[in-house]
């Protein structure tokens, strides 16, 4: 892991460029969504009582249209609070250039290895975390495992890793349980890295997401064990 600026990633205008760019898209996704549902409505309003088909739009269609729209309201605002957590880690650590991170693991896509900072021989699992079942993130995924990425943070926490440029800007979490006790440093991390990540605001314990991601590895690890019946 080679450095690759000595100030915060955010401090290099080509990244703010492309986080404002990701922060744009992403509101304009949430906007879009927030008056599809209205839109939907209003069109519903209009077909009532204008025969067959206008009946299947407002009785049959409307659950599913309404579901789909729901849906990408709620990918929406999790990117922008994802974007927003980004932002944190970026204005802290540098840009550090990775070597491609080589084929898929097992367990998934998003699955990956990345260097742990106090011990570049050893590997942290992590993965990238989705934002909607769109091809752009594993677009992004795909090249890295080729071609190399940036990363920015602390893998043992969070991090967030692009392609060089820098764009396709991705969020990464830990798939390992580094911090119980928010107060108490955890084992093998080294007391400067715990300050930063503790000033980052990311030295705490494993969100829900993580908890279940966790399980559900332990379940397939179990699975991949002991094979089928």
């Amino acid at each position: 892991m080679t450095s690759r600026a000595l100030d915060a990633a955010l401090a290099d205008p080509a990244t703010l460029r492309a986080w404002q760019g990701e922060r744009r898209r992403t509101r304009a996704a949430m906007v879009l969504w927030t008056l599809c549902l209205p839109g939907y409505a209003a069109l519903a309003a209009t077909a009532v009582g204008q025969g067959w088909a206008s009946q299947f739009v407002v009785n049959i269609g409307a659950v599913p249209v309404v579901l789909v729209m729901a849906a990408g309201l709620v990918v929406s605002v999790l990117r922008w609070e994802q974007l927003g957590g980004m932002r944190g880690v970026l204005e802290t650590y540098p840009w550090q250039e990775l070597p491609a991170i080589g084929q898929a693991h097992p367990a998934g896509a998003e699955y990956c290895r990345l260097p742990d900072p106090d011990d570049p021989g050893k590997r942290v699992q992590v993965a990238f975390r989705r934002f909607g079942p769109g091809k752009r993130w594993r677009r992004v995924v795909t090249e890295a495992r080729s071609a190399g990425l940036l990363c920015a943070g602390d893998p043992r926490f969070a991090c967030v890793v692009a392609l060089p440029g820098p764009r396709g800007l991705l969020a990464v979490r830990p798939q390992h349980t580094y911090v119980t006790d928010r107060d108490s440093r955890p084992d093998g991390v080294s007391e400067a890295s715990w300050r930063r990540a503790q000033a980052t605001g990311i030295a705490v314990p494993p969100s829900e997401e993580e908890q279940r991601r966790r399980l559900l590895s332990g379940l397939w690890k179990g699975f991949r064990t002991r094979g089928p019946a």
